[in-house]
């Protein structure tokens, strides 16, 4: 018992230090708080905390070891969520309408927010490499793996929602400094920006031998 709460310990400092550093779902909650979409926000850090729980699951089967041996499901996975994010990215960048009605007219729907926050956690290489190398780790083969993974999940997710909280609702504030039309355009277009450019360096990544 005392080892399993010592292995909790060493992996709730280990994942809170990385949920703190900025990455591809920080950039995501981020892009959404700029953007002034409260809604968008907490739909992306929904997506991304299913993808994590996916994760999670595909560790406790073993899932995670096939699906890293299967190639192609990992390429049509990860592209495609390249794609969408891309996409997002093109529209927030191009999205006018909210220049003349506010932040109101800058709300993008949750049901956005959720496919987006799932597909860059699922197309991330480096949410595998996290999942591959670093959680396995933490587990007690000669115990039961389901309550691990469970318990594991829990600190996990836990951790990453409130730190996507408190970056999106940081990105939120600053948006809402941006009043005039031409410092709204800017914003509309850093937010395009940031979700073209997560989808480029997330394609690069894929890209690299």
């Amino acid at each position: 018992m005392e080892d399993t709460v010592h292995l909790l310990i060493a992996f709730a400092i280990m994942e809170l230090i990385a949920c703190l550093m900025p990455g591809p779902a920080v950039a995501t909650v981020t892009g959404f708080g700029l953007s002034g979409s409260l809604r968008g926000m907490a739909g992306a850090i929904i997506g991304i905390n299913a993808g994590n729980a996916i994760w999670y699951m595909m560790v406790g089967t073993g899932l995670v070891a096939l699906v890293e041996r299967a190639p192609v499901v990992l390429a049509v996975l990860g592209w495609a969520g390249i794609a969408y994010l891309f996409w997002l990215g093109v529209q927030t960048w191009r999205k006018r309408a909210h220049l003349e009605t506010g932040r109101a007219g800058r709300q993008t729907g949750l049901l956005r927010g959720v496919p987006t926050g799932l597909a860059v956690q699922l197309a991330n290489p480096k949410a595998l490499l996290f999942f591959m190398v670093f959680v396995p780790p933490f587990l007690m083969l000669s115990r039961p793996i389901v309550p691990q993974i469970i318990a594991l999940g829990a600190i996990g997710i836990t951790f990453e929602v409130l730190v996507l909280t408190g970056y999106g609702l940081l990105a939120y504030r600053l948006g809402g400094l941006a009043l005039s039309p031409a410092a709204e355009r800017r914003m509309a277009r850093v937010s395009g920006g940031i979700f073209m450019a997560l989808a480029a360096g997330m394609a690069i990544a894929r890209l690299k031998p």
